[in-house]
């Protein structure tokens, strides 16, 4: 990693929130205690993503939807910092992606929309039982992508495809956050203290684990991905390059490759590696996965089911095919 330490997000913010907003001493888990439900409060974390972060992705779990669900998680600006001293502003925010600010977006609990850009108005998500909200223990993850401009969520592990988008060239600073308006709302963030139920954000498939966050290991070098060095992503997948010119299918290769592109936002060329694999190794698990969900990112439904059906004929019992699988069935 050099001489660079990048400042992450590593807990909420316990200095700039409402006074209904209780964090526990580990600083990741936050419950909202308004003994009403009128007004929305937001809690942010305690350090913004760094400009040098390409890409940025944290979990949470709902420990307690709360009365009535109403739980937000997304992205928000430096927002409260502009009337730090207002007590009415910090107890009267909106929720996120509904703020009137110049970026943010959110993904609602308790009807499953996606709101995004300070419109306040939901993003154009297509409706579905599996996006429909989520409740008391599922884990929500929010990924967002600077140099693809894209947001995506996952809920329990399963990708919910692009669901908004930064303005291009987007220079502000932004802050993971959770709004609440759900009395009795509890949950709890993973930032990368340990491994996250998305998959295609940990090692498991292709190589060792690492608690924190994703570290890809190549010919004896560590690339840390979370922290989102670019030229160190780039440095990787020029070497996975170069080695693949002398060992054109190699399977190992391509599949990391793949995924590191797929990691990347840069979807066209992981389908080109995961293609590639699949003509020579046409039960390649990992690869009809990644494909299955690329194809599913880019809304080519039919092709995202052939893989993932194929796939369950491979492994009957994958659990995440068969949810993936089944949320794709329903955009058709």
């Amino acid at each position: 990693m050099g001489d660079i330490e990048l400042v992450l997000p590593t807990a909420w913010d316990i200095e700039d929130k409402s006074p209904f907003i209780d964090i526990d001493s580990s600083g990741l888990k936050v419950s909202y205690t308004d003994p009403d439900d009128y007004e929305a409060v937001i809690v942010r974390v305690n350090n913004p993503i760094p400009s040098e972060c390409g890409i940025f992705y944290f979990e949470i779990k709902i420990i307690n939807k709360g009365k009535n669900g109403m739980i937000g998680i997304g992205y928000c600006t430096k927002q409260s910092d502009k009337k730090i001293d207002d007590s009415n502003y910090i107890n009267n925010m909106l929720m996120p992606g509904q703020e009137n600010e110049p970026w943010g977006c959110g993904y609602h609990g308790d009807d499953g929309y996606s709101f995004c850009s300070g419109s306040g108005e939901p993003y154009d998500l297509p409706r579905h039982e599996y996006t429909a909200g989520y409740t008391t223990g599922d884990i929500i993850g929010c990924y967002l992508n600077f140099r693809s401009n894209i947001v995506f969520y996952t809920k329990n592990g399963i990708n919910l495809g692009i669901e908004c988008h930064l303005y291009s060239n987007f220079k502000g600073i932004l802050y993971p956050c959770v709004g609440f308006r759900s009395q009795g709302g509890s949950l709890e963030v993973n930032f990368g203290n340990k491994n996250f139920k998305y998959s295609a954000i940990t090692n498991e498939d292709i190589s060792q684990r690492s608690k924190n966050a994703l570290t890809l290991k190549y010919q004896e070098k560590n690339y840390f991905i979370m922290g989102g060095y670019e030229n160190m992503l780039v440095n990787l997948t020029d070497e996975l390059t170069k080695s693949l010119k002398k060992e054109p299918n190699n399977a190992f290769e391509l599949i990391y490759r793949g995924k590191i592109f797929f990691i990347m936002g840069k979807y066209d060329k992981a389908f080109e590696d995961l293609t590639r694999l699949l003509e020579t190794e046409p039960d390649n698990t990992i690869a009809l996965k990644y494909r299955g969900e690329i194809n599913y990112i880019m809304k080519r439904y039919n092709e995202s089911i052939a893989d993932l059906e194929k796939l369950l004929r491979i492994q009957p019992n994958n659990e995440w095919a068969k949810m993936a699988n089944k949320l794709v069935e329903g955009f058709l």
